[in-house]
């Protein structure tokens, strides 16, 4: 009886062990927008910018969470762009004289597991500072979504990553879905 408590605790801790390697996730956000041509073809640059403050045990991917090498700017740009043309704004590569401005800063990704040994939890927060300027005019605030779900042992990379794609995409579909934001960028520039 002895040795198999003793060989399950051995199991317990390698288990444990394995929840700490880093899982590398496709970042692959989806904005839900509805309406169309809300932006009558206004012009309008986007920016994205990553402010998230990173440990350096998650710069050298030595914990459990999202993969910094990934470029979540550039897929949050390409995936921004899209929404706004599907509702119809003309996007830009750059500010132009008369174009209108959206600036995303990504505050927060966090992705979390708790520290329990067979039952866990993973806590997924994402926030993003949405600045729209258009006619003369400014609107800023803050886009925020929370999940969490409770998983055996340490969640698949699948899971992971539908938990993380799924939160960053609420986040980014609240703010596309501000009547306020998009009633900014739909302000005309005069000359």
């Amino acid at each position: 009886m002895r040795a198999l408590r003793l060989t399950l605790l051995h199991v317990l801790v390698l288990l444990a062990a394995c929840s700490t390697a880093p899982q590398r996730l496709d970042i692959k956000p989806t904005i839900d927008v509805n309406g169309r041509n809300v932006g009558q073809n206004t012009p309008v640059s986007v920016t994205v910018i990553d402010r998230r403050q990173l440990t350096e045990a998650q710069r050298s991917g030595g914990v459990t969470g999202i993969d910094p090498a990934a470029n979540v700017v550039d897929v949050v740009y390409q995936e921004a762009t899209r929404a706004l043309e599907r509702l119809g704004f003309a996007v830009e590569p750059s500010a132009g004289p008369l174009s209108n401005t959206l600036t995303l800063e990504l505050l927060q990704i966090n992705y979390d597991l708790s520290s329990a040994v067979i039952k866990k939890t993973v806590f997924v927060d994402a926030d993003i500072r949405a600045t729209a300027a258009g006619g003369g005019n400014t609107f800023a605030t803050t886009y925020r979504a929370h999940q969490e779900q409770e998983v055996a042992f340490h969640p698949a990379p699948a899971l992971s990553q539908r938990l993380v794609n799924q939160t960053l995409s609420n986040a980014l579909s609240r703010a596309f879905a501000d009547p306020q934001l998009m009633g900014v960028l739909t302000q005309r520039n005069t000359p």
